[in-house]
């Protein structure tokens, strides 16, 4: 998900001011900072309530309940619009390019079997988290709730207490795709990686593990490894348990060392 008034390189910049005109037919599209023709285009969904936007999969994901506010989205052109994001993979800028203006209805790509597969997935990984955290030991409750320094509240699949502070050390979120969208494109794995990010940061909680369906983890680690966030391929289920006895033990270790 991103939150498309910021650029991945600037926290301050304001993307929904930088509107690039579409592209003459036949040209290649650039980067309007760089130059590169790096660049990838993305339809996007614009909340018109609150201004959250993020790519198609996530409000599909969310039942199309808006992450930021918390409302139904219901109709186009009155609760919501269709954007083009323009990423550039040399040097991150963000940009909206145009609105998508042809008329069309996304909802009905969720039929009650894709729903139903989705929440076998989601509830197979749940379980998976919960049972490695007790067989841990580890304090920690689950649909954490907290109001960030913005005065969002966001929401965490799970949080974790290593002390007994009143804010986690760590906090877990899922985001799995559909059985019909097995994974992510890198460019829409890219937006949900830099909106968590941000909503890690207004959260006040310093260590995140993110589980995402994705393609190019190579290069989405690089990323996540940049903005203090563990990435576990939501194929790699055997790889949470390890990633998060890495990051306890970094944790306590570091708290140690500064007793």
């Amino acid at each position: 998900m991103l939150e498309a008034s910021r650029s991945s390189r600037d926290p301050d910049a304001d993307v929904e001011g930088i509107l690039v005109e579409n592209p003459s037919k036949g040209s290649r599209p650039v980067c309007p900072v760089c130059g590169s023709t790096n660049v990838s285009d993305t339809t996007c969904i614009e909340h018109l309530v609150c201004g959250y936007t993020a790519s198609i999969a996530t409000f599909e994901f969310n039942d199309f309940i808006c992450p930021r506010c918390g409302k139904k989205l219901v109709k186009e052109h009155i609760d919501y619009r269709k954007v083009v994001l323009r990423v550039c993979h040399d040097c991150g800028h963000i940009a909206r390019i145009k609105e998508v203006i042809a008329p069309g209805r996304f909802r009905g790509d969720l039929h009650v079997g894709r729903k139903s597969s989705l929440l076998m997935n989601m509830n197979s990984w749940i379980n998976h988290i919960d049972s490695a955290l007790r067989r841990l030991g580890l304090k920690h409750v689950r649909n954490y709730e907290v109001r960030g320094e913005s005065g969002t509240i966001h929401r965490w699949n799970f949080a974790v207490w290593l002390s007994e502070g009143e804010k986690p050390e760590i906090i877990i979120k899922l985001e799995l795709m559909n059985p019909y969208k097995p994974s992510l494109r890198p460019l829409d794995s890219i937006f949900d990686i830099l909106s968590t990010a941000i909503r890690k940061e207004d959260s006040g909680i310093k260590h995140l593990i993110l589980i995402i369906d994705c393609d190019g983890a190579d290069r989405l680690l690089e990323i996540c490894e940049e903005l203090n966030i563990k990435l576990v391929p939501a194929h790699r289920k055997e790889l949470f348990t390890e990633t998060l006895k890495d990051l306890v033990g970094t944790i306590r270790d570091h708290d140690q060392r500064a007793l």
